[in-house]
């Protein structure tokens, strides 16, 4: 007999071979492109939609740092709805500022990094230089639109020059500052100091040696203001033709901010074979200078976009999810996944994010900034531990699917008397009904259909509703008393050998705790009639979990479950 909650063996093998088959076939089209997709068009990807920062702000501060806070604002009005739900607001908190800068090392000159970045590396690699680089640029803009004091200072820290060496233009000077950390941002408000989100610390067991000698006044006069320095990033860019490893070098330090809690991260070590000739200036530099990414306006949104440390994990994890996968199937999914990532990269970590960009085009960049700080292991640890967070802005902002509550509810809500538990939660949200005001913490789907007499009345008044959906509206940042909060709107398939090693039957703890979270949103009053099989469950026994602590990791059932029909299909469709 099948059970009412856990999936068969059968559709368990065959979830996993879609997990399989799902990410092995990237790894074509990795092969078929020998070289990265246009930078500048994925970072347009990423950030579009995102909101800016102004200094009308009123920043909250604890002893991490400084946030803006504020609420994005959420509806589906644009539906045919004779029940209208109005807008609803959901809390944002974006820290903007730190307390700590982020420590940086250079990994050793003898590791050969061509194995890492062998798509845009050639005779020079630039790319640590530039992220220090891009790491001022974007403090420097953070000091103009920070409410508060900001200032912007360089340090007597520099880069040491060669001797005899003759004195360099503008753009070797500020790149002689980065290489030395010679500078500080900071924020004063409400008497305490901060550090803008991409200070950082090199650690001192490396030093860069310039072949240009610089002037040493130049610590002594006034730091690069923003347009400054994107104009010496420009003309630097242009003179060792390395325009494609800026792009790169910026996505890692959009992460900085993020990932700065992990150990020391680690930067390629540059190099510069002598005799490399340089570029002429004139077309490339102007060409540079047209690039978009290098303009205010779309610089500020990678600032929102970075300063979002909570959204980051959950925007690069996001290429995990399936909107397909239901709760009680998360397991399969997960382990056919990492199971083809092994079987596909192996220990080549630089494969591994590549896999991970041909995933979603759409934060592609953000896994680039990963593929350079080399920390695609530790994504996928949590990965394999069933540890993906939601964040809806940041979803919303990247046209990123993170939750099956962003889907559409179905049109008809109601077949054969009967609605979908996911049409049920997103209805619940969507109306903001009394213990249903909060996202469920949980992203996948739940199963099964609820009938009509035991849905709750919020959702049975839409049955006769067409198209309701989570639309996003804008956001009201907190601002100071005496200004008004503004609304800112703004397959081909090939035979394939799939490899068992990752299927493991007996550990379902992710598809467990996923099916209990969403169940406990959906019923926080009580399961309904017809669902006492899946609550006497014994994923949902939770009576001796104080007492025998058991690790969830060994959780077993012997009993197996009916798969959902509308996912039934779905494996159908995928497997033939």
């Amino acid at each position: 007999m099948d059970d009412a909650v856990r999936i068969s063996a059968e559709t368990f093998r065959s979830i996993y071979e879609i997990g399989f088959k799902t990410w092995t076939q990237l790894d074509a089209n990795i092969e078929e492109k020998s070289m990265l997709p246009p930078l500048s068009q994925v970072t347009q990807e990423i950030c579009h939609q995102h909101p800016v920062l102004t200094r009308h702000l009123k920043l909250k501060i604890d002893q991490m740092g400084a946030f803006a806070t504020g609420g994005c604002i959420w509806s589906s009005h644009r539906t045919k709805c004779a029940h209208a739900m109005p807008p609803f607001r959901q809390p944002v908190r974006i820290k903007v500022a730190a307390k700590k800068p982020v420590s940086l090392s250079m990994s050793e000159p003898t590791e050969d990094r061509n194995t890492v970045f062998p798509c845009f590396i050639r005779d020079q690699d630039y790319i640590s230089v530039l992220m220090l680089a891009w790491a001022y640029i974007l403090s420097s803009r953070w000091t103009e639109i920070m409410p508060g004091t900001c200032s912007l200072a360089y340090t007597d820290s520099q880069a040491i020059s060669q001797q005899n060496a003759t004195v360099s233009q503008g753009n070797e000077n500020f790149i002689s500052v980065q290489l030395g950390h010679g500078w500080q941002a900071n924020l004063e408000y409400e008497q305490q100091t901060f550090l803008a989100p991409w200070s950082i610390d090199v650690q001192k067991d490396f030093e860069f040696l310039l072949l240009h000698s610089t002037d040493p006044a130049t610590n002594r006069h006034s730091a690069a203001t923003f347009s400054d320095a994107i104009h010496y990033l420009n003309r630097f860019c242009a003179r060792h033709v390395v325009s494609d490893q800026s792009h790169a070098a910026l996505a890692a330090v959009l992460l900085l901010p993020s990932m700065g809690t992990l150990n020391s991260l680690r930067l390629p070590t540059p190099s510069s074979k002598m005799g490399v000739p340089h570029s002429a200036l004139g077309s490339v530099c102007e060409g540079l200078q047209d690039d978009w990414i290098h303009r205010s306006c779309y610089i500020d949104k990678l600032l929102t976009l970075s300063c979002n440390t909570r959204g980051i994990r959950p925007l690069l994890l996001s290429i995990f999810y399936e909107p397909n996968i239901e709760c009680n199937a998360v397991t399969p999914w997960l382990q056919g996944t990492l199971a083809a990532i092994k079987h596909v990269a192996g220990d080549n970590s630089y494969l591994v994010g590549r896999l991970c960009m041909e995933r979603s085009p759409r934060v592609a960049f953000l896994w680039l900034g990963c593929i350079i700080l080399n920390i695609q292991n530790e994504l996928l640890r949590e990965v394999y531990f069933g540890q993906i967070p939601i964040d809806l802005p940041s979803a919303s902002w990247s046209r990123t699917i993170q939750s099956f509550i962003q889907q559409r509810v179905s049109d008809p809500l109601v077949t054969d008397g009967l609605i979908l538990r996911a049409d049920e939660c997103r209805l619940l949200f969507l109306s903001q009904s009394e213990r249903h005001t909060r996202l469920p913490l949980c992203q996948w789907t739940p199963f099964g259909k609820t009938t009509v007499s035991d849905v709750d009345l919020e959702v049975r008044l839409h049955q006769q509703c067409q198209d309701h959906w989570l639309q996003y509206e804008g956001i009201e940042w907190e601002s100071k008393p005496f200004l008004a909060n503004h609304l800112y709107n703004h397959s081909h398939r090939d035979l394939l050998q799939i490899s068992y090693e990752g299927l493991d039957r007996d550990r379902e703890a992710i598809s467990e705790n996923a099916t209990r979270n969403i169940f406990g949103c959906l019923r926080v009053d009580g399961y309904g009639q017809g669902e006492q099989d899946i609550w006497k469950y014994e994923w949902f026994d939770m009576s001796d979990s104080d007492d025998n602590d058991v690790d969830e990791e060994e959780t077993t059932s012997y009993a197996s479950a009916q798969l959902s029909p509308r996912v039934e299909s779905w494996v159908f469709d995928i497997s033939h």
